[in-house]
């Protein structure tokens, strides 16, 4: 009876036997973590681009800078390129007009000419220079108040139309050379006295605190065969004194100054020319109260 027991319970024994088995193995089976996969299951955000160092993102007009820079202009001027970096463009608020941002003008001539004012060595440069200022210049031979060439037009559309900017910010003193192209080219003085109006009204409006000088047209004497440019001179002085701006008369300095031998041709000096008529145009604006001392 015992030994039928005995073998009745086996079967129990060994379904017993294979369940502790299989519990064994699945917890041995839990202690071991599977292998690293060979990428990850999400892919990791790419990481930002570096911005380079010393060449800031662009500032949009109308946009807070990015790139902060001491303050140049006087408050009467602040607008956002005060705060722009150097080289940037800005927006002249009072005019739409885009300006290139230079830094503090506080000893700076804005210059506006023609061909006697292109070279770097010109009298009018000199002049200026010798009175003090650092010069901008924007301009193009071959303009004048009511002409222009082939690529800029007169002055006054020049500007407006942006053929060259002038700089933001605000300036010593404003200078317009000019009127000898308007005499070659057969302007009528009623033309050339509107587009000289028209230009101060716009310098005015870009740089209401600045001063203005108008430089006449280089020429001989009346008398000494000085022409429709020295009448041309003439009728700028008058302008400029209903304008109230003060005015350099230079339509006899060619005779007076005995520059005929250093002329290139008949109205351009020679390097030589340039530099004996520099002091002569300092002089005059150091007379008129408009040097840097």
């Amino acid at each position: 009876m015992d030994r039928a027991r005995r073998h009745a319970n086996r079967p129990a024994a060994a379904v017993l036997v294979a369940l502790l088995t299989v519990l064994l193995t699945g917890c041995e089976a839990s202690q071991v973590l599977p292998p690293p996969s060979p990428e990850p299951s999400v892919p990791a955000a790419a990481p930002a681009p570096a911005r380079a160092v010393g060449n800031p993102s662009p500032v949009l007009f109308g946009s807070a800078p990015l790139v902060l820079s001491p303050r140049t202009t006087t408050a009467s001027r602040l607008t956002p390129a005060a705060y722009l970096p150097l080289g940037s463009l800005s927006r002249d608020p009072a005019t739409q007009r885009i300006e290139p941002v230079l830094g503090d003008l506080s000893r700076t001539a804005v210059l506006i000419g023609d061909s006697q004012s292109v070279p770097q060595d010109s009298w009018v440069r000199g002049g200026l220079r010798g009175a003090g200022y650092s010069v901008y210049f924007a301009g193009a031979g071959g303009t004048g108040y009511t002409v222009g060439n082939r690529r800029v037009h007169a002055y006054t559309d020049a500007l407006r139309r942006g053929d060259w900017r002038l700089p933001a910010g605000a300036p010593r003193l404003v200078v317009v050379e000019g009127g000898g192209n308007d005499a070659t080219r057969g302007s009528s003085n009623p033309a050339i006295a509107a587009g000289a109006r028209n230009l101060i009204a716009e310098l005015r409006r870009t740089y209401p605190g600045a001063r203005i000088v108008m430089v006449g047209t280089l020429a001989r004497a009346a008398a000494d065969g000085g022409g429709r440019r020295t009448r041309v001179d003439t009728l700028l002085r008058r302008t400029a004194d209903g304008l109230k701006v003060p005015f350099v008369s230079c339509g006899d300095w060619i005779s007076r100054y005995h520059l005929k031998g250093e002329l290139a041709d008949s109205v351009h000096l020679k390097p030589a020319g340039r530099a004996r008529l520099a002091p002569v145009l300092a002089a005059a604006l150091k007379a008129r109260g408009l040097a840097i001392t």
